[in-house]
């Protein structure tokens, strides 16, 4: 019996895109672990969907109405790489795309693909010309709203440069831990670090963490130094009792249990399933004795769990929120921003922080965190609670706005009690 032939990387981008086109489901989560070249797979789906408007909008000048989503997935897998991956050639990544769509879809259908990108390949230079004069919304494939926000806020030449940040492919970097060993030496003459954090380190673009000296054995974590921000004004000092209300993916807990030695205890909680799972696996490599990982949900009560160790002398609570200070690493978010969507995000951080302050120790810290780069959800926010909660005040904040900052958008607040 013949086995079941693999799809091809081009297949499985395209499925991925017809899903979110159709659903709106996060991209990230749509990529199966064990995908045979994932690296390519995830170059396509996190490029078609980062720069998404712009292909929209060069395909509109091809046809004369919207094709239906698997269609239009192989198209937009085809126009990424012949406008955005200089590293395929252009005649191949057509030639490919085309037999991929055979997968899926009927003669007629990738007839209708085929002559779509050899036209977008004849008038490439043409197209990109007339690119260069469109808004900057398209241009640059962003919504229209998130430009205008911050170009009230940060003005035109801030904006421009942030949206083109965005569109970088993100870099990784990892935060070595423990004492110096073999493995942290190899690391230091592989990668380079950070120009203005220099505990983390950037792992060169094409490398697999999991293959980097020390992965299994937990010498590093993978973590962007804009999270430094907010592990640095909590200060966790050995023998603590921490609450990271938030913890998924957990690399501000290991921070944590870093800086207190792994003495003390730390809680890691988050609500959701998948978020829990890859918070286990992570937490299983690092060894750490003084973390517990459980699920509560950081907007309700506290389960037993969490309020046997109350009260806690530092509390991080890194709420959801926009995400628009990691666009680059989460390209969807862009086009799920929304006023409604924000209103019901700062619904949701003004709960967390209503349940969190009650679990503060007398002389404890709560720091409040986001990756978002909004107002709202920020100082607005914070101050916003303050108001209504006068037993709290705020000790410090901090913000980190790239590109300026060289990573990711973030902020900071500590919150003591009055």
């Amino acid at each position: 019996m013949s086995s079941k032939p693999i799809p091809s990387p081009r297949t499985v981008a395209a499925r991925i895109l017809a899903r979110w086109l159709l659903t709106g489901d996060f991209p990230d989560r749509l990529i199966p672990e064990n995908t045979p070249q994932r690296n390519l797979v995830q170059e396509m789906v996190f490029g078609a969907v980062r720069w998404c408007r712009t292909l929209e909008w060069l395909l509109t000048g091809m046809v004369s109405r919207d094709p239906d989503p698997e269609t239009k997935a192989y198209l937009l897998t085809g126009l990424y790489q012949l406008f955005r991956m200089d590293n395929i050639p252009a005649h191949a990544a057509l030639n490919e795309t085309v037999e991929a769509a055979k997968a899926d879809l009927d003669p007629a259908r990738v007839r209708f693909v085929n002559g779509v990108l050899r036209n977008a390949l004849r008038r490439r230079e043409a197209m990109l010309s007339d690119l260069a004069k469109t808004a900057p919304g398209i241009r640059l494939s962003h919504p229209d709203l998130l430009i205008e926000r911050w170009s009230r806020q940060y003005g035109e030449t801030v904006t421009l440069a942030l949206c083109e940040w965005n569109n970088r492919r993100p870099e990784v970097f990892v935060r070595l831990r423990g004492s110096d060993t073999p493995a942290h030496a190899a690391l230091r003459e592989l990668l380079t670090p950070h120009p203005v954090a220099t505990d983390f380190f950037r792992v060169p673009a094409g490398t697999a963490v999991s293959e980097l000296p020390g992965f299994e054995s937990g010498a590093f974590y993978v973590q962007d130094p804009a999270t430094q921000l907010a592990v640095s004004l909590l200060a966790p000092e050995p023998g603590m009792r921490v609450l990271d209300a938030c913890a998924a993916p957990g690399g501000k807990a290991f921070a944590c249990a870093d800086r207190m030695q792994d003495k003390g205890v730390i809680i890691a909680a988050d609500l959701h399933d998948d978020r829990l799972r890859r918070l286990r696996e992570n937490a299983a490599r690092i060894h750490l004795s003084c973390l517990q990982i459980v699920q509560a949900d950081a907007a309700a009560p506290a389960g037993e769990t969490v309020q046997a160790h109350a009260p806690f002398d530092r509390i991080l609570l890194d709420v959801p929120c926009s995400n628009t200070g990691v666009l680059n690493r989460r390209p969807d978010a862009r086009w799920r921003f929304a006023p409604e969507r924000l209103e019901a995000l700062t619904r949701l951080q003004f709960s967390m922080l209503d349940a969190a302050a009650p679990l503060l120790a007398a002389d404890g810290i709560l720091v409040y965190s986001t990756c978002s780069l909004e107002a709202e959800e920020n100082l607005q926010l914070v101050e916003r609670w303050l108001a209504a909660t006068p037993a709290f005040r705020l000790d410090e904040q901090r913000t980190s706005l790239p590109p300026e900052s060289g990573m990711d958008g973030a902020f900071a607040a500590r919150i003591k009690r009055a």
